[in-house]
């Protein structure tokens, strides 16, 4: 068994050479405008004829041309030569040109026509060779015909059919060219054969940037809150864009930083062949990103607000880079509630101070909506700060004392009770007869971890607080609210709707309109009958369902009477112009 074997690439490989490219639209623009570059042109052309129809009868199509004014091809037998080129070795090695771009045309019917650039002073002939896909495959031979009309003095055009829309192509052409280096040139001969060509807009990739630096033949560009979408791309190879996942920095409270590259001359970035469509993850791509992120530190150090997290500014200092540290504020504290989807501006940062209690625990909707009633009535409110991860390791964040759990106590008939071992009673819709006692008193207990000194408790007298399950509905809700407090039906109502209301998202669920006025009506109800009585409680309902669904019959000069005995409803209809008496 001693022997050498060597790499080699089977025939049946050229089988399947229709399938290497998705021929997308932008996957024939790419790599035609990559040749065209390549080949030394100054300017490329697309031109799109015909009408759309189909003289044979057949699929409706338009004719696409790619036309160049580049060093021409010398030899078309490299067309169908797969992983060969006609690119000079400085060329290959700089940008790893592979020769599998022009099977992106692969799918669809072509034709391409060159003159090579004559270096003796007289004119190179031109050739022309008309290939579909079996000549891809290698099922037949392309014939090559001599072309007097190949482009001149020299260049490359490439025709294929496109069966997609006009505005498709136009919108393809436009997306190639945005970044392309060389001007790109629009014919639409579909409708108007007059039509003038029109240069197509580009852009440069890093137009925008607010700092710029080169490493190792890329151009880094530095971008403060660049809104771009999700996973846009963040590299441009001369033209072709693609996502590397380059680093974003989020500050604390501030910009949000992002780094795009540009190539210029990189050898070393390996792209994936043939499509070039992501990078080769290996050690280069590790250390661009780690520079990437380093060009990130040095804009951030010239802004006069940083904010940076800690373990960027660590970062940043270690690579000698220095960044202004966040100033000791924070986000006010504020309770969650149970519409997650319920966006509300928050509140705005404000400094710390020696009493601030950072928020270290997570509270659930109904238990923060308690906590924060018990918090204003006691002047606690000021003091109760969010937490920030970001900021741990700066020393006045460190040196703040933090909230780590929350208990509520509740005294029934004079003896106090944790909160889940409370005798309460199970409630099974808004309409039942048990309601939840009116405790004697109520306590919330705030463990303090100290950032000095030792663990303690910080106890606020409440007036209301809830017991059950978190996220379960209003019918299930226990409202524990003190025989003193002076909380009114409204205001119950109103922390039951924080607390409690999450509206479903099923195929089969009312609407968000329907199930928040349901909520609302029978929160309602439940607070008026625990804080007032049964009987008040039925009023103000009926009240409500009159006033939501009948009020609109009502004239506007005329009082109305609705007397309801059951089974019988007796309407009375004042004459006009009673209604104001």
């Amino acid at each position: 068994m001693n022997r050498t074997i060597r790499a080699r690439i089977h025939e049946s490989a050229v089988k399947r050479v229709t399938r290497i490219y998705a021929a997308t639209l932008a996957d024939i623009f790419a790599e035609t405008l990559q040749n065209s570059r390549r080949a030394g042109a100054a300017r490329v052309r697309i031109a799109v004829s015909g009408s759309g129809g189909a003289p044979d009868g057949g699929e409706p199509y338009f004719t696409v041309t790619v036309a160049d004014d580049g060093a021409g091809i010398a030899d078309p037998a490299v067309l169908l030569s797969f992983g060969e080129n006609g690119w000079d070795d400085a060329l290959v090695r700089r940008e790893d040109a592979a020769g599998f771009g022009f099977a992106s045309l692969a799918r669809r019917d072509c034709a391409v026509s060159s003159r090579r650039r004559s270096t003796g002073g007289e004119l190179a002939p031109g050739w022309r060779v008309e290939l579909a896909p079996e000549h891809f495959l290698g099922e037949a031979a392309a014939e090559v015909r001599a072309d007097e009309q190949a482009p001149y003095p020299h260049g490359t055009a490439v025709s294929f059919r496109a069966t997609e829309h006009a505005a498709a192509i136009r919108n393809a052409a436009e997306n190639a060219a945005r970044h392309y280096p060389l001007p790109v040139v629009f014919e639409d001969r579909t409708e108007d054969d007059t039509a003038g060509p029109e240069e197509l807009p580009r852009r440069a990739f890093l137009d925008g940037a607010v700092h710029a630096e080169q490493w190792r033949g890329l151009v880094f560009g530095v971008f403060r809150n660049r809104h771009a979408g999700y996973n846009p791309p963040d590299l441009n190879f001369h033209g072709l864009t693609l996502a590397l996942r380059l680093p974003t920095v989020e500050t604390v409270h501030g910009a949000t930083w992002t780094v795009l590259a540009d190539v210029d001359d990189c050898p070393d970035l390996e792209l994936v062949l043939p499509a070039r469509k992501e990078a080769v993850e290996n050690a280069f791509l590790k250390e661009m990103r780690a520079a990437a992120r380093l060009a990130v530190y040095r804009a951030m150090a010239g802004d006069p607000n940083p904010r940076p997290a800690f373990e960027d500014w660590t970062r940043a200092r270690a690579a000698g880079i220095e960044i202004a540290p966040p100033p000791a504020v924070l986000r006010p504290w504020r309770p969650a509630t149970a519409h997650v989807d319920d966006w509300r501006d928050p509140p705005k940062l404000a400094a710390v101070g020696r009493d601030t209690l950072v928020m270290d625990c997570h509270p659930e909707p109904h238990e923060a909506q308690a906590l924060w009633r018990a918090a204003e009535r006691n002047g606690v409110a000021p003091r109760l700060f969010e937490a920030d991860l970001r900021l741990e390791g700066y020393g006045w964040y460190d040196r703040l004392d933090r909230v780590s759990g929350m208990a509520v106590e509740v005294t029934l008939d004079g003896k106090p009770y944790a909160l889940d071992d409370a005798p309460l009673p199970e409630r099974s819709g808004p309409c039942a007869a048990d309601l939840p006692p009116r405790p004697d008193a109520v306590r919330i207990e705030l463990a303090v971890r100290a950032a000095e000194g030792p663990a303690d408790v910080l106890f606020l007298p409440a007036d209301v607080a809830f017991a059950g399950e978190a996220w379960s509905h209003v019918d299930d809700a226990l409202p524990l609210v003190t025989a003193d407090s002076t909380l009114q039906p409204h205001q119950l109502a109103a922390l039951l709707r924080n607390g409690f209301f999450s509206p479903s998202d099923e195929f089969d669920a009312d609407s968000y309109e329907t199930q928040s006025d349901r909520f609302d009506e029978e929160a309602l109800h439940l607070a008026t009958r625990l804080l007032l009585s049964d009987d008040e409680a039925c009023r103000q309902s009926i009240a409500e369902a009159v006033r939501r669904q009948l009020m609109w019959l009502v004239p506007g000069d005329r009082a109305v009477d609705i007397r309801i005995r059951r089974p019988d409803i007796t309407v009375t209809l004042a004459a006009a112009g009673e209604a104001a008496r």
